[in-house]
C-alpha cells in the first residue's frame, strides 16, 4: 500500500529546502511492519522512554523488550504516519525515510 497524501503539493520553496538537506541520494523502497521496542522500565524526566529493537544485547534489568511495540515511522519530510503494510523509502543508516509521495517528489528535483 503506498504511502503519503499525493494530493498535496511538494513543489514549493519549503519543501525544496528540506529535500535539499538530503545527501544521501540513494534510497531503497521497503514495506513497514511493526517491530520489537525496548521500553524504558524507570521514565526519564517523567516520560515513557523507548527505542527500536535492533536485535542486540541489552540490559534486561532497565529495558522490556515489548513485541510489536515500534508500529510506526513517520516520512522525514511530511510527516506522515507509515503504519504496516504501507511502502516507504529509507536512504543507508536509515538517516532519511519517506513515503512514497514525498520520494515521487524527491525525485522531480
Amino acid at each position: 500500500m503506498k504511502s503519503g497524501d499525493f494530493s498535496m503539493t511538494r513543489d514549493d520553496e519549503r519543501h525544496r529546502k528540506w529535500f535539499s538537506k538530503i545527501k544521501d541520494k540513494d534510497f531503497e523502497q521497503r514495506t513497514f511492519s511493526t517491530r520489537p521496542a525496548l521500553v524504558a522500565k524507570e521514565p526519564v524526566n517523567g516520560h515513557r522512554m523507548w527505542r527500536e529493537y535492533d536485535g542486540g544485547p541489552y540490559d534486561e534489568l532497565k529495558f522490556d523488550l515489548v513485541k510489536g511495540m515500534w508500529d510506526h515511522e513517520h516520512c522525514c519530510i511530511c510527516f506522515f504516519k507509515i503504519k504496516d503494510g504501507f511502502t516507504y523509502w529509507q536512504n543507508a543508516r536509515r538517516i532519511n525515510l519517506l513515503c512514497d509521495a514525498c520520494h515521487e517528489a524527491f525525485l522531480k528535483l
